[in-house]
């Protein structure tokens, strides 16, 4: 009897030891990291009223983040690894602007529209291998947004949009080599408290909650012990929920936008 059982407490040992792995090597340098990427990209804003209102362009930017992927503590529960990262994004871009003249909807006004876009988002979660060289990490997240657009011409104006963020998603890292890692992310937000404010036509409206979906595909290449290169291609859609007609019937239209963001840039690892 002491035999069998010092047998099965020997499997059980080994199963829990499998099962509490921390992440491959490959992967942890990958995921403890500092970088700084510039950014090049495609923004199409659309309202949702008739005639419609659009613009779109390119954007030119950067990507600055922090991450670390560390043993958690508690692997005994299958997490073994914890993962913390925050990024921010700014990009602009001098986009095309289509549209129609305020309370004249049959006269088309087009000119050019400086637009300014920040972006930081922290992610909270845990990791685990899931194969000998690759880790899978739920993540909770949350951050906050803004977009400032000032359209040009004699009747121009400008706005500030602003909303915070809360969601969560999930991301996968594949070693394809010991020094190559090919990430996949996929995240979905509620965007929050958001608003909208004209100065120039005293105008100022907050919005409900509407959603907002990203999704990147990444790959790092380590050149050295600490020094990384990476580059990547991510896609984002979101939308604003529009207001109520104000005192002079000014409002905030139901709008969407769609961008396709690329970033090649390096990393300090740690």
């Amino acid at each position: 009897m002491w035999r069998r059982g010092a047998l099965l407490g020997g499997m059980l040992a080994t199963v829990v030891a499998g099962v509490a792995r921390a992440a491959p090597p490959g992967i942890s340098a990958d995921e403890s990291v500092v970088r700084l990427g510039l950014t090049g990209g495609y923004t199409r804003y659309e309202e949702n009223i008739q005639p419609q209102d659009t613009e779109s362009g390119a954007l030119l930017g950067f990507d600055a983040g922090l991450s670390v992927l560390r043993p958690s503590g508690i692997g005994r529960f299958g997490w073994p690894d914890l993962y913390a990262s925050a990024t921010y994004q700014f990009s602009a871009g001098l986009l095309g602007y289509h549209g129609n003249l305020d309370g004249q909807a049959e006269t088309p006004y087009s000119a050019r529209d400086n637009d300014f876009y920040n972006t930081v988002i922290v992610r909270l979660g845990f990791g685990r291998p899931i194969a000998a060289a690759a880790e899978i990490i739920p993540f909770a997240a949350g951050g906050y947004q803004n977009w400032s657009r000032n359209i040009q011409g004699s009747a121009g104006y400008g706005e500030f949009y602003q909303a915070g963020l809360m969601g969560g998603g999930l991301k996968l890292d594949l070693a394809a080599s010991p020094l190559l890692v090919v990430s996949a992310v996929a995240e979905g937000f509620a965007v929050i408290g958001g608003s909208v404010s004209a100065p120039s036509q005293n105008f100022t409206a907050g919005f409900g909650a509407s959603a907002e979906e990203r999704v990147s595909l990444d790959a790092d290449y380590r050149l050295s012990d600490a020094w990384h290169a990476f580059a990547g291609v991510g896609l984002t859609h979101y939308g604003y929920t529009g207001s109520k007609p104000g005192g002079e019937d000014v409002y905030e239209p139901l709008s969407t936008t769609f961008q396709v963001n690329s970033v090649f840039g390096f990393a300090y690892g740690f």
